[in-house]
């Protein structure tokens, strides 16, 4: 799109005025924090997060089948604020909001990539609903989170030449909608893309003022109320209180095995690694939080529940705790089937449809997986429980097919 490439560069011009000097060689100047009075002299103003998703499921609707990204454009849909350009209109999946160029968004920081395992995404809350910024790599040094303190700061985006994106059913703001085939040989299709580079991000995502999360700011769920928990609350830090893990489908260290849950079409065993490279997934058990052996790094998920009696991972009350294999925390050990403990982490989802989804849990730092330290399984119990084979997953080779190690 060669129109957006001049948009690019009226965007870095503007983002000059308002910069000003920040960076002298010789006498550097701290970074700027960003106010609603800056953002009035752009001649900007504010809008709700939960205004801004709405609009989305007024052009589209649901977001339920509007994010495969497997099965072409027409069910890969992307708002972009602001009008589209010659190129753009020609784009069956993507729709403009003019009146979205005049816009901005707040909200405070709500996640943390310190530890590893939020990648490359930014989540604020405004009071009214959260949303995820697809970002860049080390973000914790441009946007701070302290959890222990609770101090967080304010992030403001300027919406014009962004686009609201959905991938499986979660809302995100990013650059344009991109594509690209797989080492399978498969086409897949993203409603949005990262803004890889910090300087072009910059142009629209500016650091605000210190600000402490309020108690109001982080979802509380227990037993008494977790069927309330719903589309709404997408992307907001919720802190799941007394949930228990649940192993299915794999036997536990007393020898006992749990059903599998139905995920979709297919059963799905928890704890899991899960081959994420390319194409469908291969499970297999694992019983630390993430897989990296021999720089093979893979996701990991595990089970938690307010419901044991449930056998499908759309219903309410059950979560995967989602790790990745890149975390500092990977290979840290699980809890025991059955403990009971408390997991604070931004609240997702991820499926083709309602009926399909597995709701996922992502967590910024290991001590907000709050569980009894003797309840963690031991290295004898580990190495007892773990199969041969899942410290020696497949891999694809040069076709797009599984073959399993040596």
């Amino acid at each position: 799109m060669k129109s957006l490439k001049l948009k690019i560069v009226l965007a870095a011009l503007a983002g000059l005025v308002v910069s000003g000097c920040y960076n002298d060689f010789d006498t550097p100047a701290p970074e700027k924090l960003y106010t609603d009075e800056d953002m009035t002299t752009l001649g900007l103003t504010q809008i709700s997060i939960a205004d801004v998703k709405a609009q989305y499921s007024k052009v589209f609707g649901s977001v339920s089948g509007t994010g495969t990204n497997n099965n072409g454009w027409d069910n890969t849909k992307t708002l972009k604020f602001g009008t589209l350009t010659s190129d753009e209109e020609d784009f069956v999946s993507l729709e403009g909001w003019p009146e979205a160029a005049g816009y901005y968004i707040k909200g405070k920081v709500l996640s943390s990539d310190r530890q590893g395992n939020v990648y490359k995404s930014l989540y604020i809350y405004d009071g009214t609903a959260a949303i995820e910024l697809k970002l860049y790599t080390g973000l914790y040094l441009d946007y701070y989170l302290n959890l222990n303190t609770m101090e967080s700061q304010w992030v403001y985006v300027r919406l014009d030449g962004l686009y609201l994106g959905n991938y499986r059913m979660m809302l995100s703001i990013g650059g344009s909608p991109s594509d690209a085939i797989n080492t399978s040989g498969t086409h897949k299709y993203y409603a949005n893309s990262n803004l890889d580079n910090p300087k072009i991000a910059k142009l629209n995502v500016f650091p605000g003022e210190p600000a402490m999360l309020e108690e109001s700011d982080i979802l509380e769920v227990d037993a008494t109320n977790y069927k309330d928990l719903g589309e709404k609350d997408l992307a907001r830090l919720v802190r799941f209180k007394n949930v228990k893990v649940r192993y299915a489908g794999i036997p536990n260290q007393s020898g006992v095995t749990n059903p599998p849950m139905k995920n979709g079409t297919f059963d799905n065993l928890y704890p899991t690694w899960i081959v994420t490279d390319w194409g469908s997934p291969r499970y297999g058990a694992w019983y630390r939080w993430a897989y990296n052996v021999e720089n093979v790094r893979l996701y990991g998920s595990v089970l938690i529940t307010y419901d044991e009696t449930e056998t499908n991972t759309a219903k309410p009350g059950v979560y995967s705790i989602r790790t990745s294999g890149y975390s500092q925390f990977a290979m840290k050990p699980i809890p025991r089937d059955g403990t009971v403990g408390t997991v604070l982490g931004i609240y997702g989802v991820y499926g083709q449809r309602w009926d399909q989804a597995q709701f996922q849990i992502s967590v910024s730092r290991l001590e907000d997986l709050d569980f009894p330290a003797e309840s963690l399984l031991t290295e004898a119990e580990i190495e007892a429980m773990t199969p041969a084979e899942s410290y020696n997953p497949p891999v694809k080779n040069n076709n797009g097919d599984y073959e399993s190690g040596e």
